[in-house]
C-alpha cells in the first residue's frame, strides 16, 4: 500500500511540475522577446531554444549562432553576459506579429526581432533577424 501511495505521489508532482512549467512561459509577445533577448546575450540557449518558431531555418540559424558565441573568447561572452538591453521600439503589426527593435550596452547596434503568435503561444521568428522580412517605419 505504501509503494501505491508513494507512486502516486510522484505521478500528481510529476503532473504539476509540468503545469508549472507550462505557467512559465511568457504570456505576451513583449515578455517572450525580453527573455528571449535576455537568454541569448547570456548565453543561456536551451531557455532561448525553447521560444523559437520550430521551423527548420530558424533551428539552422539558432544553431549557427549558438556556435558562433561558444567560440567567442570569454572576455567577449562576459560582456555579453553583463550587457544591459534597451527597447528602441515596440511594433504591434497586428493582432499576431510584433517586432522589438533593441540595443544592447555592448555591441550599441539596433537590431530587430520578430515575434509572432502560433497555437496561442508566442514565438521568435529568428530567421527575421537575418531576413529583415518585415518592414518596420
Amino acid at each position: 500500500m505504501q509503494i501505491i501511495t508513494f507512486l502516486l505521489i510522484l505521478f500528481t508532482a510529476g503532473l504539476l511540475s509540468c503545469k508549472n512549467n507550462q505557467d512559465k512561459r511568457p504570456a505576451t509577445a513583449l515578455d517572450t522577446g525580453r527573455t528571449f533577448i535576455d537568454a541569448s546575450l547570456k548565453g543561456n540557449f536551451k531557455d532561448a531554444q525553447a521560444l523559437l518558431l520550430n521551423d527548420a531555418e530558424n533551428t539552422q540559424l539558432f544553431e549557427a549562432f549558438t556556435q558562433y558565441y561558444q567560440k567567442m573568447s570569454p572576455e567577449k561572452k562576459q560582456h555579453y553576459q553583463s550587457a544591459s538591453y534597451q527597447i528602441n521600439k515596440y511594433a504591434d503589426i497586428n493582432d499576431s506579429t510584433t517586432i522589438i527593435n533593441y540595443s544592447n550596452d555592448y555591441m550599441n547596434k539596433p537590431m530587430e526581432i520578430k515575434i509572432i503568435k502560433r497555437n496561442k503561444d508566442w514565438q521568435i521568428d529568428f530567421k527575421y533577424t537575418y531576413s529583415g522580412n518585415l518592414p518596420i517605419n
